[in-house]
Order: C-alpha cells, then sequence, then structure tokens
C-alpha cells in the first residue's frame, strides 16, 4: 500500500472522526455558495437595484469569505488537538514528523474537496428553495436561473482557501514528542485557572460601553459607535475568558449545589468546556451580535417608517406649486373628480399659509392664522389655542419622523415691519403643515404683515377612513401625474417597494451567519464526544439512570448552545437602543421580535443537537 493509498483509506474509514470537521466546512461552502447566487442573480445586481444594496451584498460577500476561512482554520485547530494520540501511534509506527504534516495536508485536501462539491451541490438545492420562498413568503419576484459565475467563484475561492489552510495548519501541528502525545488523553488538562483583575475589566469595560450607548443621542451616536464597539468587544473576549470561568469556579466551590442531584456530573468539568470553548463563545457571539443589530436595524428602520407615514394627519395632501393659482384649480377639480368617480368621500380641509425663505441668519418657516389654525384642530385632533393675541410654534409630541418640524426654533420671531415678538412653543398630536420646516401660529393683524409681504399660498388635505383604504390606493395610482399631490397610500407602497428586497437580503444575510454560527456549535460539541463517553460511562456503571443521563446532556448541551447567543441578544439591544436614538426614536418592537424570532430558530437548533447527540451518546456508553 502507497502512502497515498494509506491517507485515503485513513480518511475514508474513519468517518466518525472525520464526519463533524467534513460537515461544519460543508455547511460553510453550502452558504457561502447560496448567498453568492443571491449576490450574483440579475435582479438584485442590476441598476433597477438599489446601489445601497448592491454595495452591502458585495461587502458581505467579503465578510463571509474571511470569516469562513477563520471558522475553517479553528474548526481544522481543534480538530487536530482531538487526534494527538492518533499522532502518537503513527510516529511510534516509523512515521516522520515531514510525512506527519503531509498527511495532515493531503487529508485536509481531500477534505477540502469534497466538502467543496458537495456544498456548492447542497447549496445550490438552498438557494433555488429560499428563491422559492422569497416569491411565496416576502413577495420578491426573483427569477430562478443557473448560477454558473457562484459555482465557479466558490470552487474556485475555496479552493484557494483550503490550499492555504493546508499550509497555514502546518504551525499548529502539535509539537509535542511521542510520550507525550500518546499520553495526551491521561494527562488531563490540568487546572483551570481564572484572572480577577481580567474578570473585573469584562464587566468594565462591557458596563461603560453599554452606559455610553444607552447615555448618547442624535448624531452623538455615531462619535461614540468605534470606541464603544471595542470596548464591548474587548469585554465579550474577557467574558468568555475569564469571568464565565471564575463564575464557574465559585459554582464548584458551593458544596450545596454542587452535590445536589446530577450537578456535579454537570459542573465538574464546566471550567475546562468554557477555557476550550472561550474563542468559539467569543467568535459566535460577536458575529450574530452583528446578525441582530444589523437585521432589528432593518426591520426596525421599516416599521419607524411605515408607522410615520401612517401616522401623517392628511391621506391626500395639495400644494398650489409654488403659488400657481391657476394650476392648483384644474388639479383640484381632477383630484375631486376621480374621488368621485371611486365614490370616495373624504374631509377636506382648506389652509393659506405663508412660506418665509430662507435667510443668511436663519431657516425657513412658515406662518398661518390663529383663527386658520382653529379651524382645522377639530378635524387633526389637537387642542385649541385659546389666547389668539400670542405667537405659537407647533411642536409634534409623537416626534415622528415625517413631517416632524425642527427642533431647533425662533425664540423671537422677526416681524416685517422689523419688530420681533416673543414665541411660545405649542404641543400638538398631529401634524398641521406637512414638511420638514417650523410652523409658527400668529395671530390676525401679524398674519396680515406676512401675507402682504410675502403672499398667500394655498394648501388642500383630505382625511379619510381607515375602512376606505383600496378607494384611496386606486385614486392615487390614477393621480401620480400631478405635481404636489402627496398621498399615503402610493408612499406606504413606494416604502414597501424599497425596503422589501433590503430586508429579504439581510434577512438571508442573517440566516448565513446564523447557520453558519450554530454549525460551528454543533461541532464544538462533537469534538467533546470522546471525554463524555469516558465520563458517563463510569457513572453508568454506578447506577446513573437513562433520564438523569439526558437531564445531564441537556444542560450541557444547553450551556453550550445559549451562553453566545444570551450574551449577543444583550449586545444587540443595546446596539438596537443606540441606533434608535440616532433617530430620538424609542426601541421598536419589531426589532425585539427579530431577536426573538432568532432565539426560537436556536431553542429548535438546541432541540434536534441535543436530542442526536443524546442518541448517539447513550448507544456509546450503553454498548457491551
Amino acid at each position: 500500500m502507497t502512502f497515498k493509498e494509506f491517507i485515503y483509506k485513513n480518511t475514508i474509514r474513519n468517518k466518525p472522526l472525520y464526519m463533524a470537521y467534513f460537515l461544519s466546512t460543508l455547511t460553510t461552502v453550502m452558504t457561502f455558495f447560496a448567498f453568492s447566487t443571491f449576490s450574483n442573480h440579475p435582479s438584485l445586481s442590476g441598476e433597477s437595484m438599489n446601489q445601497f444594496v448592491t454595495v452591502g451584498m458585495n461587502v458581505s460577500s467579503g465578510i463571509i469569505y474571511v470569516f469562513s476561512f477563520f471558522y475553517v482554520l479553528y474548526s481544522m485547530d481543534i480538530f487536530l488537538q482531538s487526534r494527538k494520540r492518533e499522532f502518537g501511534l503513527l510516529l511510534i509506527q516509523g512515521m516522520s514528523p515531514k510525512q506527519l504534516r503531509k498527511m495532515i495536508f493531503q487529508e485536509n485536501t481531500i477534505v477540502g474537496f469534497f466538502a467543496t462539491v458537495i456544498g456548492i451541490l447542497a447549496g445550490l438545492l438552498l438557494s433555488q428553495a429560499l428563491l422559492f420562498l422569497s416569491k411565496k413568503i416576502m413577495t420578491v419576484q426573483l427569477a430562478f436561473y443557473f448560477p454558473l459565475k457562484s459555482i465557479i467563484i466558490t470552487f474556485v475561492a475555496f479552493t484557494i482557501l483550503f490550499f492555504f489552510i493546508s499550509l497555514f495548519i502546518q504551525f499548529k501541528i502539535p509539537k509535542m514528542d511521542v510520550q507525550e502525545l500518546l499520553k495526551s488523553e491521561d494527562l488531563g488538562k490540568g487546572e483551570v485557572k481564572s484572572s480577577k483583575i481580567k474578570s473585573i475589566f469584562a464587566l468594565l469595560f462591557i458596563g461603560v460601553g453599554y452606559a455610553i450607548a444607552l447615555y448618547v443621542q442624535g448624531m452623538q451616536v455615531f462619535v461614540a459607535m468605534i470606541p464603544v464597539v471595542l470596548m464591548v468587544i474587548i469585554g465579550t473576549y474577557f467574558l468568555f475568558n475569564q469571568l464565565s470561568i471564575l463564575v464557574v469556579t465559585q459554582l464548584q466551590k458551593n458544596k450545596q449545589r454542587f452535590w445536589k442531584k446530577t450537578n456535579m456530573l454537570v459542573y465538574s468539568d464546566l471550567g475546562f468546556r468554557m477555557k476550550d470553548n472561550a474563542r468559539s463563545f467569543f467568535l459566535v457571539a460577536i458575529i450574530t451580535t452583528v446578525v441582530f443589530a444589523a437585521i432589528g436595524s432593518l426591520a426596525g428602520l421599516k416599521e419607524m417608517t411605515v408607522a410615520s407615514v401612517n401616522a401623517m394627519t392628511y391621506d391626500f395632501y395639495l400644494s398650489d406649486n409654488e403659488g400657481n393659482q391657476e394650476c392648483l384649480v384644474k388639479n383640484l377639480d381632477t383630484v375631486q373628480q376621480e374621488m368621485d368617480n371611486q365614490d370616495l368621500n373624504m374631509t377636506e380641509l382648506r389652509m393659506k399659509v405663508v412660506y418665509v425663505p430662507a435667510s443668511d441668519h436663519q431657516n425657513g418657516y412658515r406662518i398661518i392664522s390663529t383663527h386658520g389654525y382653529n379651524n382645522i384642530a377639530k378635524y387633526t385632533k389637537n387642542k385649541k389655542i385659546s389666547d389668539t393675541n400670542q405667537t405659537y410654534r407647533l411642536n409634534v409630541i409623537s416626534n415622528i419622523l415625517s413631517g416632524s418640524p425642527q427642533k431647533s426654533y425662533l425664540k423671537e420671531l422677526p416681524l416685517p415691519d422689523g419688530k420681533t415678538t416673543p414665541v411660545i412653543n405649542f404641543d400638538v398630536e398631529k401634524v398641521v403643515i406637512p414638511g420638514f420646516q417650523n410652523v409658527y401660529v400668529v395671530p390676525k393683524d401679524v398674519y396680515s404683515q406676512f401675507a402682504k409681504e410675502y403672499g398667500v399660498q394655498q394648501e388642500i388635505g383630505w382625511i379619510g377612513d381607515k375602512k376606505t383604504q383600496d378607494q384611496q390606493y386606486h385614486v392615487a395610482t390614477y393621480l401620480t401625474e400631478i405635481e404636489g399631490l402627496q398621498s399615503k397610500p402610493l408612499l406606504i407602497e413606494s416604502i414597501t417597494e424599497t425596503y422589501t428586497p433590503v430586508l429579504f437580503v439581510g434577512f438571508f444575510i442573517g440566516a448565513i451567519f446564523f447557520v453558519s454560527a450554530g454549525s460551528f456549535l454543533y461541532f464544538r460539541l462533537y469534538s467533546d464526544m470522546a471525554v463524555d463517553i469516558d465520563k458517563f460511562k463510569i457513572v453508568y456503571k454506578l447506577g446513573l439512570s437513562r433520564k438523569e443521563m439526558k437531564k445531564t446532556v441537556y444542560r450541557q448541551v444547553g450551556i453550550l448552545f445559549f451562553t453566545p447567543i444570551i450574551v449577543s441578544s444583550v449586545h444587540g439591544l443595546i446596539a438596537l437602543k443606540a441606533m434608535y436614538a440616532l433617530f430620538d426614536q424609542k426601541l421598536r418592537v419589531m426589532a425585539i421580535m427579530v431577536i426573538g424570532l432568532f432565539l426560537v430558530i436556536q431553542m429548535i437548533y438546541y432541540l434536534i443537537a441535543s436530542h442526536f447527540y443524546f442518541r448517539k451518546l447513550y448507544q456509546e456508553v450503553t454498548a457491551e
């Protein structure tokens, strides 16, 4: 038998040993290919697609590929560490260190080749299934196509990746003598230690990062973003590498808890598991935090934008097209005629507005009379102004993004005659005049001065019933050519058309990272199976029941699966809170629902993984 035949047969005949590593790398290839299929889809990469989405997908492709490198590299490192005894046996039988490295290089090449080919085939099925779901669930029209470009990109990219990993892994091969390799399973892992100072650093960095993220508002969020992210990343690393081990050590010292039922089996080697999995937990936590923040931001931003449109006072709003009264009358007749054709009855409100243009020392603003404001207050559900001799600035307390006036306003309103009048803030529930300029309500005589100086423009708004939304939509689609007409139904449709592809891509990217993180944890779980088999064989002979073993295993797997996810969920909520603070908004329900959805997915993943892991473990433990 030649050396190549030995390597091939050793790889094929030891399928259980290689399967976990093979499946983890296959999953990485499959998810990358599926994403590449979408990023190269004609409907998502053409000129019709939002440029922001296209750039985002290209950047995400690079991130996924970089993540794949470190993911496969770390998986290979774990795989090698679990084979120390095997390496010792091969060396004692006459294999040279050079041949050992050559064997590992060729083994990794074989596994990488099959993982790439099968991963592309599996990714082809996954991508086509997702294309189908995108059409059925999210009404995203993405036609089926054969992703030849994605196949070539994935095959070449991962061939290069596995080649460089095979070279790089040479430096990761355990450099021990034969005796140490043979006794690696008997020597144990020594005493697990943690640093109290670094544990305090974990709490300090994360706590300070959270405090800053929760405190900053508006544009301060951008300034604080980089230092906060760095602090939380450093704190998260110390959290898993030091603080978690310190907590486990304290639990082990609590004799009452440690000796209760099956706690001893869970806590006895939990410190070693936390130490061994620290890098895995850190990597998964950071990745899933990015997923939660990205998708939560997209979903929440859409919800925020739609809510802002729904909160608009008027379902239709018509301006006089820069003072062209003749055009206004013509457009008004067209709008009214189409409403009559659809049997649409809406409340019509007419407003006379004075536009004061911007100057060197102040922004532009709008003026309406107290009488005019009170006439429409009852229809907009705003309170009336009782003192008609004062000047007010309308402040929309609902803080809706669309149609909200500027926060900064004039404390003294300059009048056309050169005098000034003090301004009082007046809170209203609904926007009176749509737009982003401040609206000032002035007494009748002051209004006359502004009207004489700047002229009056006509504004018309219509308020309808929610039950007539279909009719409103038909009217809006017919009146799209009218300049100066804003319609709530078309705004909502435009938002949906803009955000749906972005959300689909965002959810897909999230699924990619989440599946990769889950498979990473799953592989890490199976790498410790040999240790669990030896441990449970002993306690099973001592009388441990199947029910007690199952409970212990499920708790161990639960710690592995949920420790990084819980940390990333908290990170994600803080990140989303900061993102909404950028818009002076509270945390939206949709953002929380996104994190909740992924937690449910993780729970399902955990139950499936626990079931199969326990079944395999129990078979090995009870086998004679």
